[in-house]
């Protein structure tokens, strides 16, 4: 399993068929909040908002390294639980992963793991997206999902 890069990220139909099964496969995803400013941006702030119900706990930089031993840039990063309805307000509110750009929306939305490593990862500034999986299962996923394509 390694780090597997999307060599277009997925948008449209793909970003909305991958949603769908990131929202069942996994349990977990978040969104970041800059906050380069003192007073959050209407586009982030309407997301969170939305997103409010699904909220399980929210982090700073320093909490998510605890928790994954992973570097993360600053914000606050939101956790909230994969259901239908949260998966519903991800494929309203964007397009394709590289939407999730800052000040206009969250930034970087990911999906983890059950031990809270990246499933799915978003680093949006970098126009960069991918998945840690096996190329067996990148290769399962192209077939199943029409657009999505991975660089090996």
């Amino acid at each position: 399993m390694r780090a597997i890069p999307f060599h277009t990220a997925p948008i449209g139909a793909a970003y909305i068929h991958l949603i769908d099964e990131l929202i069942e496969k996994t349990g977990r995803f978040f969104l970041v909040d800059r906050r380069y400013k003192e007073e959050t941006p209407a586009g982030v702030a309407r997301v969170l908002q939305r997103l409010k119900p699904y909220l399980i706990e929210s982090c700073t930089t320093e909490e998510m390294m605890m928790k994954t031993r992973a570097f993360y840039t600053e914000g606050i990063y939101n956790i909230y639980e994969c259901t239908p309805g949260s998966g519903q307000i991800l494929k309203e509110e964007a397009d394709g992963f590289l939407d999730w750009l800052y000040p206009s929306m969250p930034d970087d939305l990911c999906f983890l793991k059950e031990d809270g490593s990246d499933y799915l990862y978003t680093e949006a500034h970098e126009d960069g997206c991918g998945m840690r999986i096996t190329e067996e299962e990148a290769t399962d996923l192209m077939n199943r999902i029409p657009g999505l394509s991975f660089v090996f």
